[in-house]
């Protein structure tokens, strides 16, 4: 089991109840067994190291040893309150302190369920901002064709810590010819398809090269401008990128500058793999809107078959089925001042011969209207589950 560190403060004893240490003692353990994660008393230096430094406010008359320690950590500032002993009075008290210094502070205060939810998409958060700072993102080659989707890599490394590294599109292909591929258990799946295996192999390669340019510059994610492999190497993207995704590993298409973040921002905050889709037929009256790729993550789908490339009809993609369920579906622009993140009920994956391969009709909680009137580009990323809340509370931190 995790555990939290908090640090713990009160007033003078000699003007406080006795009880406190006991009664704050059976508080954190109430909470650790709603929260799943150990809540316990640590020292301000073991707070501060942790991504989610949390003061524990006790009881009145903390307010003076919460201004003696809260330069150890940085905003937002959190504050652990109890229903007893003054507790939530001493925290509106520092709230107080934390406006006059311009500061941002949040009470966390109410049932233990309502404690440890709000617990829980904190330290998500807070843990995807620690991981953003050891991404590097590779794209090979520029966006091709989209004339919205790049990002300043300078403002990006500035906000979040991440790198982004622009590469020629001539160094994947010429990794490409060097063939070869790792056999795992994603590959082994492929190639048991049967479908057209010389295209197959042709696929599983510029995976393979990837892989290897993965290694070679320590990437964490990856967007390529795929379409002009199309007449390099007469072969598709959409397998390896299927694959990468699965592994674990976010990968974009066409180039897809902001697609690519918001793919490796979803995967920080949810652990899920991202669906990188077209919006390609809406319908505002049912708030409903077909979304369809010709690569999906290879863990997502209940079952998938190959077929060709949609537009240009020759290489390998990926075709889905996937049971009805809950989606998010998100998007961010490139310095985080804009995000969408909408709850939707996928009604059914579907095969229609005029869209890219894996599609999915989703009927989206609130409507339609963002897409009409103000999207962040053309592609969006789907994700299995509900994540708007923790999604949302991310971007309240840029």
């Amino acid at each position: 089991m995790k555990e939290l560190k908090v640090k713990f403060l009160m007033g003078p004893p000699d003007c406080n109840d006795p009880n406190i240490p006991h009664y704050s003692d059976e508080f954190l353990k109430s909470l650790s067994a709603e929260l799943g994660i150990n809540v316990v008393l640590g020292e301000m230096d073991e707070v501060a190291a942790q991504p989610l430094p949390v003061y524990f406010i006790a009881s009145g008359g903390a307010e003076n040893g919460f201004k003696a320690n809260y330069q150890s950590t940085r905003e937002p500032y959190i504050l652990l309150t109890t229903p007893g002993y003054n507790s939530l009075a001493a925290s509106m008290e520092i709230m107080g302190f934390l406006a006059e210094h311009n500061l941002k502070g949040e009470i966390l205060h109410g049932d233990f369920e309502t404690l440890a939810k709000e617990l829980k998409i904190k330290l998500a958060v807070a843990e995807a901002k620690e991981a953003l700072k050891h991404q590097h993102l590779g794209c090979f080659g520029e966006p091709g064709g989209l004339i919205a989707s790049d990002v300043d890599f300078v403002k990006l490394k500035e906000l979040t810590g991440a790198k982004s590294t622009l590469f020629e599109l001539d160094e994947l292909i010429a990794e490409y010819h060097k063939g070869g591929y790792p056999e795992n258990q994603w590959t082994e799946q492929l190639k048991k398809k049967g479908f057209r295996p010389e295209e197959t192999e042709k696929a599983l390669n510029v995976y393979g090269a990837l892989k290897r340019l993965i290694d070679k510059y320590q990437l964490t994610a990856v967007t390529v401008r795929c379409f002009d492999l199309l007449a390099a190497i007469h072969t598709t993207g959409c397998l390896a990128l299927a694959i990468l995704n699965a592994e674990g590993i976010p990968a974009a298409c066409e180039g897809d500058q902001k697609a690519l973040l918001s793919m490796v921002i979803m995967r920080v905050l949810t652990g899920k793999s991202g669906f990188m889709a077209n919006p390609s037929t809406m319908d505002p009256k049912a708030a409903e809107i077909i979304f369809a790729h010709c690569t999906i993550p290879l863990d997502m789908p209940d079952e998938y078959f190959l077929t060709t490339h949609f537009e240009s009809g020759i290489g390998v993609a990926v075709a889905t089925d996937i049971e009805p369920q809950v989606m998010t579906i998100f998007k961010c622009n490139g310095d985080l001042s804009r995000h969408y993140a909408g709850r939707a009920d996928l009604l059914e994956t579907m095969h229609l011969g005029t869209l890219c391969r894996s599609q999915m009709k989703l009927r989206l909680e609130d409507g339609t209207e963002y897409f009409a009137k103000r999207p962040i580009s053309n592609h969006h990323i789907i994700c299995k589950g509900d994540y708007k809340e923790v999604i949302d509370a991310f971007f309240e931190q840029y």
